[in-house]
Order: C-alpha cells, then sequence, then structure tokens
C-alpha cells in the first residue's frame, strides 16, 4: 500500500509546484514590467480606479474591484495595459468579458479614424490568473508577451 501511496504523493506535489498560473497576476509589478518592456510606442497614462470602473469598463460591478493598474493611450490610440484583481474568480471571468468587449468597442471606434491601430487589438494579450485579469495591446506583441512570460 505505502509503494502505492507514494508515486500518488510526488504526483500531488509536482502539480501543487506547478500552480503558477493561479495565483494571480500583482496589478502594479505586471504593469510596471509591461511598460519597461520596450513593447509600447505611445505614452501611456495611469487611470483612476474610479474612471476605469465608470468610464473605460462601465460594464465591471465596480465592487468587486480589489485593486488595479489601467494605462491608456494619451493619444487616443489603441495602445492599453489594464491588469485588474477582483474579489473572486467569478468576478474574474466576468472582468475578463469586459476586457473583450473593450477590445472590440476600440476596433469599431478606431477602424474608420486610425485603422492603422486595429492591428494591435488584432493581437491584443487577455489573461485571466485566479482573481486577476490581464489586457495588453501593444505595439509589439511579443515583446509584451515576453515581459509576462517572465512574471512566471
Amino acid at each position: 500500500m505505502k509503494k502505492q501511496l507514494l508515486p500518488l504523493l510526488l504526483l500531488c506535489a509536482a502539480l501543487s509546484a506547478c500552480g503558477g498560473g493561479t495565483a494571480g497576476y500583482d496589478p502594479d509589478a505586471a504593469a510596471q514590467a509591461l511598460l519597461d518592456s520596450g513593447a509600447f510606442t505611445q505614452a501611456l497614462e495611469r487611470m483612476d480606479q474610479d474612471i476605469v470602473c465608470d468610464v473605460l469598463y462601465s460594464g465591471l460591478d465596480k465592487e468587486t474591484v480589489e485593486d488595479c493598474a489601467v494605462y491608456t493611450s494619451l493619444s487616443a490610440g489603441a495602445e492599453e495595459i489594464a491588469v485588474l484583481r477582483l474579489s473572486s474568480e467569478s468576478a474574474a471571468q466576468s472582468a475578463l468579458t469586459e476586457l473583450e468587449n473593450r477590445v472590440e468597442q476600440q476596433r469599431e471606434a478606431l477602424e474608420s479614424y486610425q485603422p492603422g491601430e486595429v492591428g494591435k487589438l488584432d493581437n491584443a494579450i487577455l489573461s485571466q490568473r485566479g482573481n486577476t485579469v490581464l489586457l495588453a495591446v501593444a505595439a509589439d506583441h511579443e515583446l509584451a508577451q515576453s515581459a509576462l512570460d517572465g512574471l512566471e
């Protein structure tokens, strides 16, 4: 019996050690890693949490947003960083849907007056880890993804 239990315990230990994907993003650290990556060509400004919840992502339940780091383009371009920590995984799932909606809304808005920005939206990085979500719309998708990979 003990010989059969040992491999199972080792498997459980190995799987729990690989569980980094559920830990979630630290909003400030993830946003700073993206800002430092060189993936963005536009000047980005940090948004206040009230503006984030009431204007940018108005479909969010602001009561579920515990922390966030959100940066948007000063030139009304597509580039954007949003990292949100929510009160639960289900709230994060709803927030991810809201971020997906934001990408589509931006695509529709920019197609007519800044069509060169639409390609950035095509390569938007959308991710959920535990009770956190992330959106990165960068000029260089690969540099942004590399910065996020470095956080793991």
